[in-house]
């Protein structure tokens, strides 16, 4: 298969995709093929909808999430 952008190789890979609602983030591995050349990603439609369902249960509160970091803004940067 080829990049519909770009017609570059594809390559299946593992990478990290993230999850935003408001200032929540969720990043999460899945499958994707990425273009070797542009870098775009194309997913499966089992990973779409597993993204997918990872942001309606981001938003309902549904889903269980440990902190792994924290982010900072200097102070009276607005």
């Amino acid at each position: 298969m080829k990049c519909a952008l770009c017609g570059g190789e594809l390559e299946s890979k593992t990478v990290e995709e993230e999850v935003v609602h408001g200032i929540d983030r969720v990043v999460v591995k899945v499958n994707a093929e990425v273009c070797m050349n542009c870098h775009e990603r194309y997913f499966s439609e089992g990973v779409v909808n597993k993204l997918i369902n990872l942001k309606e249960d981001l938003i309902k509160g549904k889903t269980k999430l440990h902190e792994i970091g924290k982010v900072y803004e200097p102070v009276g940067t607005k």
